[in-house]
């Protein structure tokens, strides 16, 4: 069901508008016309909504048998992760399969997954779930963010500088340049070592920013 349908809009119609909050459908659906009063009219959009759900509903027959789930994305009648998926992406959802096929660990996947979708835990982001801490970036004195920590911070400059030097690859300028224009300079077949390579930096530089600012030590190591 698409949302915003008029299916959608028709069902919400008996919640804002019908003050019978304790009714069964079956009480509703038992007479013609159905039982079912309004707090106001319905006119225009809404009435054409409702019209619309109720011709939806008018040729299901109501049993006294216990009520039962069926999922109809699945021969099985049984939900199942697979089918949702399919038919999301069967029904134009965009999912990139770059992350979770590089042969990394999961939690790294889900760590760059994160990454990509700016929702790593930076201390901006921090800040918005009403986080008190210091705001600064803990190798310099800017404003901590996912492209200041991994991207214009002096220290990751430098790395990313290092990695530059030793194998010529131009430097990412952002989390969006990453998975975009940057993993592809090379062939097709070193996308995924690009991806691989980049997850390790910026999985080694998160998890020194960790040790900086949480574990309150040095950290063993650059990278």
């Amino acid at each position: 069901m698409a949302r915003g349908s008029s299916f959608e809009r028709g069902l919400s119609i008996p919640i804002q508008y019908c003050p019978q909050e304790a009714v069964y459908s079956a009480e509703v659906l038992r007479s013609v016309p159905i039982n079912i009063t309004f707090r106001r009219a319905l006119v225009g959009n809404k009435l054409l909504d409702w019209q619309d759900l109720i011709g939806r509903i008018a040729s299901i027959n109501l049993q006294d048998d216990r009520d039962s789930f069926c999922w109809d994305l699945h021969s099985s009648g049984m939900f199942s992760v697979k089918s949702m998926y399919a038919y999301l992406i069967n029904n134009g959802l965009k999912v990139s399969q770059d992350i979770w096929r590089l042969r990394i660990p999961l939690k790294v996947k889900i760590f760059i997954w994160f990454l990509r979708r700016g929702v790593i835990l930076t201390k901006d982001n921090l800040a918005k779930r009403n986080w008190r801490g210091n705001r600064n970036c803990c190798y310099c004195s800017k404003l901590e963010s996912i492209q200041h920590l991994f991207f214009d911070c002096v220290m990751a400059k430098a790395l990313w500088r290092a990695i530059h030097m030793v194998l010529g690859l131009k430097p990412p300028t952002s989390t969006r340049n990453i998975f975009g224009a940057w993993h592809k300079q090379s062939g097709r077949e070193f996308r995924s070592l690009l991806l691989i390579g980049a997850a390790a930096f910026c999985w080694s530089l998160g998890l020194i920013r960790n040790e900086l600012v949480f574990d309150k030590c040095s950290p063993k190591s650059i990278l």
